[in-house]
């Protein structure tokens, strides 16, 4: 079943006592042809020969793709102005500031996801690092200063 906003799957999970149980989720993607014009043709033009799977966002739109290997998602503004492009990494193509920056928050958290994010005011690094109980997300500059991060998926 599918709708022009939301694409829904259905499972049949068959329980050991044979029961049978339906789960349903919704996947949150959204069609291309819900798109506008101006955001897919942003997109096209960083990205051609490339097709994302989108998703609405507070923001604007959202476009999940493979390059070369590696996944990416693009944001974009309703109008097609593009916020930025990140995508996970691991710890050596951090900069060793940035690093030093978090274990001196954060002494006693573990890193669990580092993240790369180019926008048009420049390149900057996203941590989320675990300890005591919690989940904290940090957004920094290349010289490992803290900055607002304002286009954070909602």
């Amino acid at each position: 079943m599918q709708s022009s906003a939301n694409s829904v799957s259905f499972s049949v999970l068959t329980a050991t006592l044979g029961v049978s149980v339906i789960i349903a989720g919704c996947s949150g993607s959204t069609s291309q042809a819900s798109v506008p014009d101006a955001v897919t043709q942003a997109f096209n033009s960083a990205y051609p020969n490339v097709s994302p799977q989108w998703e609405q966002m507070p923001y604007g739109y959202e476009a999940v793709f493979i390059q070369d290997g590696q996944e990416y998602e693009a944001e974009y503004s309703s109008t097609g102005e593009w916020l930025e492009t990140e995508y996970e990494v691991e710890e050596f193509q951090f900069p060793q500031v940035v690093l030093q920056a978090v274990r001196q928050q954060y002494p006693n958290y573990a890193i669990t996801k580092y993240e790369i994010e180019l926008t048009p005011l420049g390149t900057f690094y996203e941590v989320e690092v675990e300890g005591n109980g919690q989940e904290v997300e940090l957004y920094f500059d290349a010289q490992g200063r803290p900055m607002a991060n304002s286009n954070e998926d909602a």
